[in-house]
């Protein structure tokens, strides 16, 4: 069992990836972002001043694009 799950992880890539809103930049070089469900983290970077980011890893990676958010639940 543990070496199949050995192989499927080594094919997976373990980056996370998610689009956040800019809630403060602080002043350390570290940022407030808030997700989609409402929670909130500490990212560390400060490239981008307002709007949306991508982060990877807990760490800025750059602007995203704002674009409408909508949630359907089946």
């Amino acid at each position: 069992m543990s070496n199949t799950l050995n192989r499927l992880g080594s094919v997976l890539d373990k980056t996370q990836r998610t689009i956040a809103t800019i809630v403060t930049v602080n002043p350390n070089g570290t940022t407030l972002v808030e997700y989609s469900d409402s929670s909130r983290s500490i990212a560390l970077g400060d490239s981008v001043q307002q709007g949306a980011v991508y982060v990877e890893n807990g760490r800025i990676m750059g602007a995203a694009p704002t674009l409408p958010y909508t949630e359907i639940e089946v």
